[in-house]
């Protein structure tokens, strides 16, 4: 079974395992066509993703982090912050252009991970991405909108980007044929080579020309040095399950802290949407704090995810949320970020394998900037870092910026039996939480569990909460919340697995995201 957001990377990703290979072949295949079919939150000139894979065989889980890392000439100070209630900066040089761009990762995660836990020809496992970009996929809703809405307004200055994902220069129309045949040409490349097609040579002279020529510092000994880390997960329990999750600087030690607060707490009883809202409102505000003043890559901040999930410290955490819960605040903003994108895929093999894999340009479309002669568009992981000076997520050389994706696998009695994850950028260890409180405290199906109204908020109010949340909303009001309505936010894609070869999927239905399966 595989669930991404999108049908055909999700069929590739089931011809993959049709074909003899396992979940985490199955995982890069789908990943590799969502970086063509999703242009606009994926693509192998992406910033970054993570994996937990779970392998039959294999005594532990296994977390691989393909987080970029900042060019060896980025310093803390290489952006004039100019508003600093929004943290914006001059010119918007950390999320559009050259200046915006450190090292990709995608590419490199990706390999490793098929090289380490794959077991099908990487040029096997990478055809369907090319066959998509050169043959060409039918343009969904999702993408047809964030070419009108992001990439056509700045089409002046990002012109081959915009000639990539335009037709006859207006935004392509929902189920019209898109194609990207330079795109089809290096990942062929990458299937032959490996990550080398990527990191040296051709491709790497003409993505540091670009970002060069566009005011970045990136150089070809920058591509040539990046390396993927991987390792044991962060583990953490939550009422007899155990979560497993990539650690820092993703998102994931966050929802382990959550879950453990929420752990020491009795849960809401069922049916009360607005208590539980009320709980995990003060607990995300608590937790949230933690992350954005004091988390950050763990080889350049001092934080010991074992400490951060502790007893005492959680209990001392559990206190500030019963003190919030008693008397709610409206906080304080400590590091705003609306930038939101990503995708998230989960895949399962009849074996028993799972793979959880997050990857992200970060907004829509990253960078905006484009290599030409490649097809490739270029995240922007520097936009992730705090772009002010002294921080724990400031920007150094060689540093990963903190991010949201946390790709989950909960375990119980030592069997996996839910692997999940999520994309709307901060809202994904939100949504974590409170899908995974829904399933085990309130006994929701997946697909309930899902479609309930969410609501998010990180170090200060006002409360956000979709559109259709409005008794939600309501009853957060009436406890001492502010709180506004949004449209509806974040996917996540799941799968539970109930005992050898059954499977439940669930996409949310927020996106159309497809469970294919067989």
């Amino acid at each position: 079974m595989v669930a991404s957001p999108h049908p055909v990377a999700s069929e590739a990703g089931l011809r993959v395992l049709r074909a003899g290979g396992n979940a985490v072949d199955a995982a890069v295949a789908t990943a590799f066509v969502l970086s063509v079919v999703a242009p606009s939150t994926a693509g192998i000139g992406g910033y970054g993703g993570c994996l937990v894979t779970s392998l039959v065989g294999r005594a532990e889980p296994v977390a691989v982090d393909f987080t970029s890392v900042a060019p060896a000439a980025a310093r803390e100070d290489m952006y004039e912050v100019v508003a600093p209630e929004t943290l914006a900066v001059a010119g918007e040089a950390n999320v559009f252009g050259g200046r915006a761009v450190d090292v990709p990762g995608v590419v490199a995660g990706l390999v490793h991970a098929h090289g380490r836990f794959g077991r099908r020809p990487l040029a096997s496992v990478v055809e369907p991405a090319v066959a998509a970009a050169a043959d060409g996929f039918p343009v969904d809703d999702w993408l047809s909108g964030k070419v009108g809405e992001v990439l056509m307004p700045r089409a002046a200055r990002f012109p081959e980007t915009a000639r990539l994902f335009s037709i006859d220069g207006r935004p392509p129309r929902p189920g019209e044929t898109m194609r990207n045949p330079a795109l089809a040409r290096v990942i062929e490349r990458i299937g032959r080579e490996g990550a080398e097609a990527f990191y040296r040579g051709e491709v790497a002279r003409a993505v540091v020309a670009a970002v060069r020529a566009d005011g970045g510092c990136l150089t070809i000994e920058d591509l040539a040095g990046y390396r993927v880390q991987e390792g044991p997960p962060v583990v953490a329990s939550y009422r007899g399950y155990t979560a497993c999750v990539p650690g820092l600087p993703t998102g994931g030690l966050t929802v382990l802290q959550m879950l453990r607060v929420l752990d020491g707490m009795s849960p809401p009883a069922a049916g009360d949407d607005a208590a539980l809202a009320h709980v995990l409102v003060e607990t995300a505000k608590v937790c949230w704090r933690e992350r954005l003043l004091r988390y950050g890559d763990p080889r350049y901040v001092p934080v010991d995810p074992t400490a951060e999930l502790a007893r005492d410290r959680v209990a001392a955490l559990r206190d500030r949320v019963v003190a919030g819960m008693a008397a709610p605040a409206p906080g304080e903003v400590i590091a705003p970020d609306p930038v939101v994108g990503t995708a998230h895929l989960c895949a399962a093999d009849a074996a028993g394998n799972v793979a959880s894999l997050t990857l992200t340009h970060g907004g829509s479309f990253g960078s905006l900037l484009s290599v030409p002669g490649t097809g490739i568009v270029l995240g922007h992981g520097l936009s992730r870092f705090d772009p002010r000076p002294g921080r724990a997520n400031s920007i150094a050389p060689g540093k990963r910026p903190l991010h949201n994706m946390s790709p989950l696998v909960l375990y119980r009695g030592g069997a996996p039996v839910l692997c999940l994850g999520g994309a709307g950028g901060r809202t994904i260890p939100n949504n974590l939480v409170h899908m995974i409180v829904r399933l085990i405290d309130l006994g929701a199906g997946l697909e309930v569990a899902m479609a309930a109204p969410r609501v998010h908020v990180e170090t200060a109010e006002p409360v956000a909460v979709e559109i259709g949340g409005e008794k939600v909303a309501e009853g957060l009001q009436g406890l001492g919340h502010r709180v506004t309505m949004r449209p509806p936010f974040g996917s996540l894609q799941g799968i539970a697995l109930d005992g050898p070869g059954v499977m439940r999927g669930v996409a949310d239905p927020r996106r159309a995201g497809t469970i294919c399966a067989g």
